[in-house]
């Protein structure tokens, strides 16, 4: 016979691993966050400029894969989320957890390499070199001109593209697991 502290232990592990699960999430956009700026500036001086000459060729290949990359982290997430989820609102939550994550790093990245002088052109930047007069005053107008209201501008993308994004697989995926799960229980009764 199974007692009720038994139970509470099984309840605790398994909230346990839901909120591993969402750690995980979370991290996946982190490390996609850096990834991407390294994908991006491949794909800029890397592959940019061996694509054709023919705009209506090389235009839509770098669209497709400059937007494109932001499939790869949140397919997989939200797919799984949307198997396991109850409702819609886990898969949503996933997706905007996943994009926010990635969008954070990649700016948290983007303003490491600048403070450090690691931008083409932007060199004289470094917050360990030599000061100018006026460089401080400078050097924090451009990490909130640039830095941070770029962030505040890819954001609610983030936040609505990952909603969406989740509420398509839970749509999609969610929908198909859920007609399996009716249709097994359905035969065990039978």
């Amino acid at each position: 016979m199974i007692d009720g502290r038994a139970i509470e232990n099984w309840v605790e592990m398994a909230q346990m691993k839901d909120k591993k699960r969402w750690y995980l999430y979370g991290l996946i956009g982190l490390i996609f966050g850096i990834i991407d700026w390294f994908y991006l500036d491949w794909l800029a001086f890397g592959l940019g400029p061996n694509l054709p000459e023919n705009p209506i060729i090389s235009i839509p290949v770098m669209i497709v894969l400059n937007y494109g990359i932001w499939l790869v982290p949140i397919i997989p997430v939200t797919v799984y989320e949307s198997r396991r989820a109850d409702s819609i609102k886990g898969p949503i939550k996933a997706g905007i957890l996943t994009w926010c994550c990635a969008l954070l790093s990649y700016y948290v990245f983007y303003a490491a390499l600048f403070s450090l002088g690691k931008l083409p052109n932007l060199e004289w930047f470094n917050i360990f070199g030599e000061h100018f007069e006026g460089f401080w005053w400078q050097f924090w107008r451009w990490i909130r001109g640039i830095i941070l209201l770029q962030l505040l501008e890819w954001l609610p993308i983030g936040v609505i593209g990952g909603g969406v994004m989740g509420a398509l697989t839970w749509w999609i995926f969610g929908k198909t697991h859920r007609k399996g799960h009716a249709i097994s229980s359905d035969a065990e009764t039978n």
